[in-house]
């Protein structure tokens, strides 16, 4: 018998094996997914809760009303920083955590400006809320700081504690003068926040030049320069905010609730300050795009003091007491000081440096002590732009750059020009017919050529010129 005479049973069909694996998520939502990453519900309840605490309160009406501020913005701070606590212990969620700490930040500055028309109307009264926020701010940073195990070297904790105290203790300094809003000293108190910031800010400069390893091993994941420099970018941007609040709460104008001595160029020395922190990064990291945003910093200083000036009363009277005791306008007073910026930067290596120096140069040649803005520039001052030409010139010798070269000629040829243009323009006032004596003496030359060319004269010079070569036997 052979095998195929053998029966072969029949199997029943088998069903297909089904797969174990689950059936593929369905995406989220984008702005289900940017919630998730993003948890932006710190930021709106800390918003909502200032919102709502200012309605209802004020620190001016009763002193119930003032502890009832105080308390409100101390318990929800302790809130935000148990939050912090909680969130390192229990969850290791740091992204989230480096938001709350932000916001606490933020409610000690909003302690530091709520009571500045209470400090106004109540010097008495007032103080013992901005010492005693002071200290609350310093007690909680220590707190969190200690509790969470975050490192702060002291390179960057002293400069933390320095402006939280400028926040709450610059306002009590100008309590002596309030009395009178057109003092000089009141106003040169106002003016004075920026530069005193900026100040606290240049002690940065002992931590940058240690370099990213000193804040290595901080106790946190969170990378250079995240941390710490966050918190120094959030205060820095709460210092011009800061600027202008204390013009707006400490110039009591009678009648004049409108005007306001504030202006953009009260940002300036701070700006600068700003610079030099960039520069030095730059340098320490070696980051060639970080000097060159520091040096692009001053040109954005020299256009915010042109700007936003205005005709109020008050106004000008401390622009006039700017440029008698600083010897010039913003304007002014900013280029000479972007000048010394520069020659810093070169002094320190800055590659650009030196070219930055020879344009502030190029521009002061067109500004005067008393030029407010860019619309105010006079015709090239000699001085200046010979400064210019020759320090643009000296570069290209010592740097072997044609291009360098080639600026300084044409700067040298446009103020050689001008000063050319601006002299036959003074000469046509007296001499109507300047321009018909000037073209008739250069028509005499040209007709003289003519004439030698057509008695068989030739001009080796004008062939050169015109391309021909010249005949060995003519």
């Amino acid at each position: 018998m052979s095998s195929a005479d053998i029966p072969v049973p029949d199997v029943p069909n088998s069903p297909p094996p089904t797969s174990s694996s689950p059936p593929p998520a369905s995406e989220p939502h984008p702005f289900l997914r940017w919630v998730s990453t993003s948890n932006p519900f710190y930021v709106i309840s800390a918003g909502l809760f200032l919102f709502g605490l200012r309605m209802s309160f004020s620190a001016r009406e009763r002193d119930t009303d003032s502890w009832a501020l105080m308390g409100g913005l101390a318990g929800y701070t302790l809130l935000l920083a148990s939050a912090a606590l909680v969130l390192v212990r229990f969850g290791r969620v740091w992204n989230d955590v480096r938001t709350v700490l932000l916001l606490v930040v933020l409610m000690f500055l909003s302690t530091s400006v709520t009571f500045d028309e209470l400090l106004v109307l109540n010097p008495g009264h007032g103080r013992g809320y901005f010492v005693g926020g002071l200290a609350f701010a310093v007690a909680v940073t220590e707190f969190v700081l200690r509790s969470i195990r975050l490192r702060l070297p002291l390179g960057f904790r002293v400069p933390y504690h320095l402006a939280l105290a400028l926040f709450f203790l610059y306002p009590l300094a100008l309590v002596a003068v309030l009395s009178d809003p057109h003092s000089e000293a009141l106003m040169w108190g106002l003016w004075g926040f920026a530069p005193a910031a900026g100040l606290v800010f240049l002690t940065l400069v002992v931590a940058i030049r240690r370099g990213r390893g000193y804040v290595r091993d901080n106790g946190s994941p969170w990378p250079w320069p995240f941390y710490p420099w966050s918190v120094f970018v959030f205060l820095a941007v709460a210092v011009c905010g800061r600027a202008f609040l204390l013009c707006w709460s400490f110039h009591l104008l009678p009648n004049a609730s409108d005007q306001l001595i504030f202006g953009p160029y009260f940002l300036v020395p701070f700006g600068f300050v700003i610079a030099i922190l960039l520069l030095e990064l730059g340098l320490v990291e070696k980051s060639r795009a970080t000097q060159w945003v520091a040096l692009a910093v001053p040109v954005g200083l020299v256009a915010l003091a042109a700007v936003g000036h205005r005709s109020d009363a008050i106004y000008r009277e401390f622009l006039d007491h700017f440029a008698t005791r600083l010897g010039g306008t913003p304007l002014f007073v900013t280029l000479l000081a972007a000048g010394a910026f520069y020659l810093y930067a070169w002094a320190r290596g800055v590659a650009l440096a030196p070219d930055a120096l020879s344009v502030v140069f190029a521009v002061l040649a067109l500004v005067k002590p008393n030029t407010l803005t860019f619309d105010d520039v006079i015709a090239p001052q000699p001085a200046f732009l010979a400064a210019a030409v020759v320090l643009a010139v000296w570069i290209s010798l010592w740097r072997r750059d044609w291009w360098r070269r080639a600026i300084g000629a044409a700067v040298a040829i446009g103020w050689a020009g001008t000063v050319a243009w601006r002299s036959y323009r003074a000469l046509r006032e007296d001499a109507p017919g300047l321009d018909f004596l000037v073209l008739g003496v250069a028509l005499l030359p040209i007709a003289v050529m003519i004439s030698l060319v057509k008695g068989g004269v030739r001009l080796r010079w004008l062939e050169r010129w015109l391309g021909r070569a010249p005949n060995p036997t003519g």
